[in-house]
């Protein structure tokens, strides 16, 4: 059953995070959470065996699990409360919320995720919508997850699917978590672990961009040699396909298999006209475009690995690339483009600096507005007030 918190009246949320945001547990008499917390063996309790399944003790079950979405975390540490920000926007505005807390690690499309949202839907119908469609509304990787369930699912009681910052061709950034590592922004996760811990995870599979990702850049980047996202001056990778074949010899190729089918449906396969989707995409932070390996010499020996890296940089989130965040196979989409961050596009604000000091600038977009309206039926804004940012004339750097 989905967390929840209850408003007397009928407009609802279904909620569902993207990556690192649900909690996990370990089970045992005493059950223990292993996320968020900082452990320096978090890669070995949280990792996934080879299969990328989890772990099943001598009961039967599961030996970790998910548990509640969390909105808010470590904030003395460099967390953030963004979550929490736009949760209460729509409990503000009288809308109820369900959450869906998943397992972000087994895949997108996993029967157990499925369940989630299905039992979120279903408790959204019997406690507050009276059995009326209800609006899916998703961050990141959460969009996947969303849109993997609709296409599995094409008659739910859907009416609205809104997906913010949905990494719909996938990111780079998974091909950075792979072989760098990649916090994601939280200081106290480190690059040696996260990459440890990813490697057997389904979902950051699901999350390598595909061919459609690459022609797509390919296309705007033509006159700046955009033939791949993974480029190994060693081994000589110049191409989607020789990239596709280093991904397979050195990490998880049943995953990665996996994860390309994956791709290919999330790119290819329509969802129900009848559920009107909306696309909402940020475009105020530099992103990972490219991931490039340089050849170790002796003064990088002993050195963190990310010396050996060079990552050039195109413009997004700052985790997912506009293009993917904006991809509308079936052009029914409507698309609004926000001058934001990952975060930011949540919390509706921007941190910026005052006399050295990290100070949140909010109410800095309309998109609470919007997505409020939405929710509740009303008349919304064009998606032609908000035009995408020209990524043509941002060159790689």
């Amino acid at each position: 059953m989905g967390e929840f918190s209850k408003i007397d009246s009928v407009p609802v949320v279904v909620f569902i995070p993207g990556f690192l945001g649900t909690e996990i547990y370990e089970d045992s008499i005493i059950p223990k959470k292993l996320w968020p917390v900082i452990d320096p063996f978090l890669h070995q309790r949280m990792a996934l065996n080879s299969d990328g399944e989890l772990d099943t003790g001598s009961n039967g079950h599961y030996r970790t699990y998910p548990r509640r979405v969390f909105e808010t975390y470590w904030p003395s540490l460099g967390g953030h409360n963004q979550t929490k920000i736009f949760l209460d926007a729509l409990r503000k505005a009288k809308i109820n919320v369900v959450k869906v807390p998943y397992d972000w690690r087994i895949g997108f499309s996993h029967d157990n995720t499925i369940k989630a949202v299905d039992d979120g839907i279903e408790y959204a119908l019997d406690t507050y919508s009276n059995g009326k469609p209800v609006t899916i509304v998703t961050h990141s990787s959460g969009g996947l997850v969303a849109r993997s369930y609709l296409l599995r699912k094409p008659n739910s009681p859907v009416a609205n699917f809104i997906n913010i910052a949905s990494p719909n061709l996938g990111t780079p950034r998974a091909i950075k978590g792979l072989t760098v590592g990649d916090n994601l922004g939280l200081p106290i996760l480190l690059n040696t672990i996260s990459k440890k811990m990813v490697k057997n995870m389904p979902s950051v599979y699901e999350l390598i961009p595909g061919e459609s990702f690459v022609n797509v850049y390919n296309d705007i980047y033509k006159d700046y040699d955009y033939s791949t996202f993974y480029y190994d001056e060693h081994n000589n990778i110049t191409s989607y396909n020789k990239t596709k074949k280093y991904i397979e010899d050195n990490y998880n190729f049943k995953l990665y298999k996996k994860g390309m089918l994956f791709r290919r449906k999330m790119e290819t396969e329509q969802l129900n006209p009848a559920i009107k989707e909306y696309r909402i995409v940020g475009y105020r932070r530099s992103n990972i475009m490219q991931v490039i390996r340089k050849e170790a010499t002796k003064e990088s020996v002993g050195r963190f690995i990310e010396n050996n890296y060079e990552l050039l940089f195109g413009i997004g989130d700052g985790v997912v690339p506009i293009k993917s965040a904006d991809m509308n196979c079936n052009g029914n989409a409507k698309v609004y483009y926000f001058n934001l961050s990952h975060m930011g596009l949540l919390s509706n604000s921007v941190i910026t600096k005052f006399e050295g000091r990290r100070v949140r600038k909010k109410n800095y977009t309309k998109i609470h507005d919007l997505i409020i309206n939405i929710v509740k039926g009303k008349d919304i804004d064009s998606p032609d007030d908000f035009p995408p940012h020209n990524i043509g004339d941002y060159i790689l750097k």
